[in-house]
């Protein structure tokens, strides 16, 4: 064999280890690319996990519920659902009071001659139902129309809040004294023995259909007039009416409840302000 034939042999051979060597690279490619995204398929999973997400949003909410907290008030404002009874440990019945206070909203503090207090709004309303000033108001809060809006003193001037964070029932513990105030049921015209307690005349010696009567109103000549104030029939209740050193019984947080012993002023379904007592 001619060294030309050798030359050409050994071309050839080269020629067909280089086609071969190009042949197993693409193939070793293809094997690496799902093995590098198979790498990467978890990580990415894991980046955009809803799981992760959810957790977010709970320290979100977390961390507003810990702001919210930290307000006391010396009221709140809740609507009466109606009255049962609790059974204490020494088995006494006493009357109860139920009443769902809150959640109320915080709206704005209000600081005047040293004194700190914040207004709350209560109830969810129709804007075609508010008032034109009071639509205004909460718009420039950013708060949703509110029906009932009052101003509380404010326990915790420190306290941080957002227009429009909830405040619930919290800030009541069972042996708290209160006293609540409402719109007393209204009984339409009552005479003078069911408003103000008269006794009547006498039902003897002559006395005729008038037993139910007030009586005298006054003299003739002097004054020759009614007194101012004088107790006589006309309207009973629908007035604002306030009981005072109501007991707490218990609270439920849950349900934003409050357990009131004894009766309340107001319907089932009424608005009522609950206020820590001011006397001692």
């Amino acid at each position: 064999m001619t060294e030309e034939d050798k030359k050409v042999d050994t071309s050839s051979e080269e020629l067909e280890v280089k086609a071969k060597s190009k042949e197993e690279t693409p193939a070793k490619n293809e094997k690496d690319a799902p093995s590098e995204t198979i790498k990467e398929s978890p990580i990415e999973a894991k980046e955009e996990s809803p799981i992760e997400a959810k957790e977010e949003l709970e320290e979100v909410v977390d961390e507003k519920k810990d702001a919210t907290s930290d307000i006391k008030l010396s009221g709140l404002i809740g609507t009466k659902i109606g009255m049962t009874q609790t059974i204490t440990d020494d088995g006494k019945v006493v009357p109860t009071t139920v009443i769902k206070l809150g959640p109320c909203l915080a709206l704005e503090k209000k600081i005047k001659k040293n004194k700190t207090s914040l207004k709350i709004g209560f109830e969810d309303a129709k804007p075609r139902l508010l008032n034109k000033s009071k639509l205004t108001y909460l718009s420039k809060l950013k708060v949703k129309p509110i029906k009932y809006i009052k101003e509380f003193d404010l326990l915790t001037p420190d306290a941080s809040f957002v227009p429009g964070d909830e405040i619930k029932v919290n800030m009541f513990k069972a042996g708290d004294i209160t006293d609540v105030t409402s719109q007393s049921k209204g009984r339409g015209f009552a005479g003078v023995i069911k408003r103000h307690n008269f006794a009547g005349l006498r039902h003897t010696h002559g006395t005729p259909q008038n037993q139910r009567s007030g009586g005298s109103i006054g003299a003739c000549a002097y004054p020759g007039r009614v007194w101012k104030g004088q107790k006589m029939a006309g309207r009973y209740g629908g007035k604002k009416s306030t009981t005072q050193g109501l007991k707490v019984l218990g609270i439920d947080l849950d349900e934003n409840l409050i357990l009131i012993k004894g009766s309340v002023p107001g319907s089932n379904g009424s608005v009522v302000f609950v206020n820590h007592t001011r006397k001692g």
